[in-house]
């Protein structure tokens, strides 16, 4: 993980604040070892991420954007931005409106062209639609629908945006086929400046037309008003208005109510006329400042061209976002099992999660020869095979995980165990002790790379047996067992035990796994007998025994019996006392593979027989609760166990996760 709650912070306030309130600090020192950590997982999903992008960019289509640039002369005063960014917005959202649209559409004949046309033919979807159709849930397609399908796509594609403060709009639209983007971009722009054209002239028109109405309804008022004025003032014998009426007429001549009438006359007059004049004053004023300011115009700076190479999918852009998106990714999963990863990989783990001792932490060996040469290169010379040496008559086939491995046994020995097997318990016949097949196995590094770190964490295991025996204790038969099956148990059992007899002692491997004979398979694959023919009586241990010609390692298999077994039992008998008892009495150690802890209680059943155990752990995957729930199993045995093993240890990784501990 990259949270440390370990490191000490180097806030003054740090020292003040509670341990389960302070918040965990990650260092770069931390970021380094994650990553080199999780360096494979984070590379795995760039590689798959980048191989997304790549599918994406070989079947994506490419598009192609025109682009073309409205110039927009506007009659607002330069100082007046508010007013500007107002009419130049308003442009925009013309340009992009369903008017124009539709106008480009039903100009190109845009509704019956693939690009924008709703394709229901074939494929799932079409089917789907089709069935939806007859079922009366999907009204059929019209020329109406088709039109707003197209209308729809059409304005996804096209785009109008300011550039910048000035009255210039830059347009663009989209397309698969760069002919048909340009083509398309220059009717827009064309249709908008004759819409423009055509608003202004009809406006200009509609403007006039009003003018001149106005005028010759007041020129009408005016000289109706006149009109009346003179035919009143002949009916009324009465001078002309151009001659004002005299004030000594006298009333005889001139009523009071007539006056009145006069009066108002002439004020209608004067009123229209003024209203006349004031009105031609006016149009004559709105024409000069037309003149002089010109109304809103646009036009195009140049017409859009096929656009050279594709806008999209951009190639630096994919591939650029699906990197860092799998870097990103990889970091998660890398975090993500950091957080579950609930598996033991220091010793400092195991002392602080088990308060139990770590006595070493055997590195992973992969089986086969490529092994053999890179250990034998940078570890030193490989000793010479004795089974090179042996005439290899017939084969014994040995199965172990899944995978065959071929032995080949004298024609003698061979003759022998046909005998035997066919002959009585109580037959003279013995076979004799038999060499122990050397297959591709990881035990065989203890002898084949003496230098390997394999080797020098075995050193360690025996360095603590030989310590508890310097201390006055008796520790002479060393169980091997595991938390859980598949844990590598057997093979630390054959190395230990090859580790100490070739350092010169007398050693003897004992296969006591009833319930999973991998070890007898791999060590001697064409055992007739074993340690239970020898409790039955029927061989002794001598006719049993397998040994290492090179090592002198003996090795006792569990045999080939077909009769009911319950190991539980079988580990409790008398006869299996006596037999270890002659065995401490032959042998300096006595390695014994025990089956797992955690589904059996063998382990415990066979606690009278043991000096000591060491449980066997695998690095970094088996569960920290299940190494515990194991331990509590063991509890009456706690004054036996040696200590843990950690096994399949990740060389690569471990220096990594010794420091992060």
């Amino acid at each position: 993980m990259l949270q440390n709650t370990n490191r000490r912070y180097d806030s003054r306030n740090q020292d003040t604040i509670p341990p389960d309130f302070r918040l965990p600090m990650v260092s770069l020192s931390d970021v380094v070892d994650f990553i080199r950590r999780r360096l494979a997982i984070i590379s795995l999903t760039c590689l798959v991420t980048l191989a997304i992008a790549f599918l994406y960019l070989i079947n994506a289509a490419p598009t192609f954007t025109a682009s073309a640039k409205l110039v927009i002369d506007s009659k607002a005063a330069p100082a007046d931005a508010a007013s500007v960014s107002t009419i130049v917005e308003s442009q925009i959202e013309i340009i992009t409106s369903e008017s124009i649209a539709n106008a480009v559409i039903e100009k190109l004949g845009l509704a019956e062209d693939p690009e924008f046309a709703r394709r229901d033919g074939g494929g799932l979807r079409g089917k789907i639609r089709s069935t939806l159709q007859l079922l009366g849930w999907r009204r059929p397609a019209t020329e109406a629908s088709a039109t707003r399908h197209a209308l729809e796509s059409f304005e996804r594609k096209l785009s109008a945006k300011r550039v910048g403060l000035t009255y210039i709009v830059n347009i663009t639209f989209d397309s698969t086929d760069p002919v048909r983007a340009a083509q398309i971009l220059n009717t827009v722009a064309e249709i908008y400046i004759a819409a423009q054209m055509d608003a202004k002239f009809k406006s200009s028109l509609r403007s006039e037309k009003w003018i001149i109405d106005r005028i010759n309804k007041l020129s009408s008022q005016a000289s109706d008003a006149q009109k009346a004025l003179a035919n009143y003032r002949k009916r009324t014998n009465i001078a002309d208005s151009a001659q004002p009426v005299d004030p000594g007429t006298s009333p005889s001549q001139l009523t009071t109510k007539m006056q009145g009438e006069l009066r108002e006359l002439e004020v209608a007059v004067e009123s229209t006329a003024r209203t006349y004049d004031n009105f031609l004053r006016l149009v004559r004023y709105m024409e000069a400042q037309q003149q002089s300011s010109p109304a809103l115009e646009a036009h195009l700076l140049a017409e859009a061209a096929p656009p050279l190479r594709a806008s999209s999918p951009k190639v630096g852009n994919v591939l650029g976002i699906s990197t860092v998106g799998g870097v990103l990714l990889g970091i998660a999963i890398g975090i993500l099992r950091d957080l579950s990863d609930r598996g033991i990989a220091t010793s400092g783990q195991v002392w602080r999660e088990l308060q139990t001792v770590c006595i070493a932490v055997v590195p992973r060996v992969e089986s086969g020869g490529l092994w053999r040469k890179l250990t034998t290169i940078f570890s030193g010379p490989a000793e010479t095979n004795p089974m090179k040496s042996v005439s290899l008559k017939r084969p014994v086939a040995s199965i172990r995980n899944g995978s065959v491995s071929i032995a080949m046994p004298s024609t003698t020995d061979g003759d022998r165990l046909s005998k035997r097997a066919l002959s009585s318990s109580t037959s003279t016949d013995r076979p004799r002790p038999r060499n122990i097949v050397r297959a591709e196995s990881p035990i065989w590094t203890i002898t084949d790379a003496p230098q390997s770190r394999f080797t020098e964490s075995f050193l360690e295991l025996k360095l603590a047996i030989d310590t508890m025996n310097r201390s006055g204790k008796r520790n002479q038969v060393i169980g091997i067992t595991s938390t859980q099956p598949n844990e590598g148990k057997s093979t630390v059992a054959g190395a230990l035990a090859l580790l100490m007899a070739h350092a010169g002692a007398r050693v003897i491997l004992v296969d006591c796994n009833l319930r999973n004979q991998s070890l007898s398979a791999e060590l001697a694959p064409a055992a007739a007998f074993g340690i239970l023919d020898i409790m039955t009586g029927a061989v002794s241990v001598s006719e049993t025994t397998w040994t290492d010609p090179v090592s002198q390692l003996a090795f006792l298999p569990v045999g080939n019996n077909s009769r009911p077994i319950h190991a539980c039992d079988l580990l409790t008998l008398e006869k299996l006392d006596r037999l270890f008892q002659t065995l401490r009495e032959d042998y300096e150690y006595i390695i014994i593979d025990l089956p797992a802890v955690a589904p059996f209680a063998d382990v415990r059943a066979a606690a009278h027989l043991l000096d000591s155990f060491i449980l066997v752990v695998e690095w970094g995957r088996t569960d920290i609760s299940i190494v515990q729930r194991a331990l509590k199993v063991c509890t009456d045995m706690d004054e036996l166990m040696l200590g843990v093993t950690l096994n399949k240890a990740d060389v690569s990784l471990l220096k990594e996760y010794e420091l992060r501990a």
